[in-house]
């Protein structure tokens, strides 16, 4: 029977190509069924000649099914190896962070060294990414730069902190209640491996993490000095009262002459944490 159909499907469509007119006849004579298989083989033979090879069809294993909840077969030793290709290590992580902190005062207009931290007596005095700073850009009148003649050596966080209140808060107040630019300020060596106010025994101060700094003067380029100690230039008095109030917006510890005995002639600014954020403040 199948021998038959094929040999109707061959002589058909011999008929459709030598005359087409025929179609529309056996359409008419044989019916719908007869003429869409007429025109399914027709079809079918001119894309695929009649003399084609015959083809094979090949069997495809299927892959095993896998269970819910199999483990998977790889050694531990690759698994391992795979997370940690996917997941850089805390090292890589702060190696970026470090580098990153370093490109952002170079952004900032802030010049640098970066520091070697000298044997501590203490462990615990030790510094992350310490530089040695040099100036701070500033928007001001007329100098664009403000010095650090000290050079002191700080963290590269802490110098994020500190450059930029002097080089757009402290620089441009002083400017315009001076109408003097700010050339320089006048600092201590910034990293100290101590404990605070200089105590033998109680908590370490900031400066042994590099987290602090102190100023004892801010110099003008007009050649005159504010000296943060107290003395009989009202005007300046004012000033320095100005700057060291607008510093409790950005470190987390101000102290000066009246906070304490530790602090009669300078001005202690810091980023250590009182607590478990950063939101007290010691201001006085």
């Amino acid at each position: 029977m199948a021998g038959g159909h094929m040999e109707f499907a061959n002589v058909f469509l011999c008929g459709v190509i030598r005359q087409p007119i025929k179609l529309q006849w056996a359409m008419g004579r044989s019916g719908h069924l007869v003429a869409i298989t007429a025109m399914g083989l027709a079809v079918g033979m001119l894309v695929v000649p009649l003399d084609a090879a015959p083809r094979r069809l090949v069997r495809v294993p299927r892959s095993p099914p896998v269970a819910l909840g199999a483990r998977s077969s790889a050694t531990p030793a690759v698994a391992s190896q795979n997370r940690d290709q996917k997941q850089p290590s805390q090292a890589d992580d702060a190696a970026r962070d470090d580098e990153a902190c370093l490109a952002r005062l170079r952004a900032a207009g802030v010049r640098f060294d970066s520091a070697t931290m000298p044997v501590a007596a203490k462990a615990a005095c030790t510094i992350e990414v310490p530089v040695r700073l040099k100036s701070v850009a500033a928007q001001a009148r007329r100098l664009t730069e403000v010095h650090l003649p000290e050079e002191p050596v700080v963290s590269c966080l802490f110098a994020e902190r500190l450059t930029a209140w002097l080089g757009n808060l402290v620089a441009p107040l002083i400017a315009g209640r001076t109408s003097t630019d700010l050339r320089a300020v006048r600092t201590g060596p910034g990293y100290e491996c101590r404990n605070r106010n200089g105590a033998v025994t109680g908590k370490l101060s900031a400066h042994a993490e590099g987290k602090a700094i102190d100023i004892s003067a801010f110099e003008l380029s007009s050649g005159k000095f504010i000296p943060i100690k107290p003395d009989e230039d009202e005007a300046m008095r004012n000033v320095v009262d100005s700057v060291r109030t607008a510093a409790c917006g950005w470190f987390t510890t101000v102290l000066g002459p009246g906070s304490d005995a530790a602090h009669t002639d300078h001005l202690h600014v810091d980023m250590a944490l009182h607590g478990s954020s950063d939101r007290y403040r010691i201001c006085q």
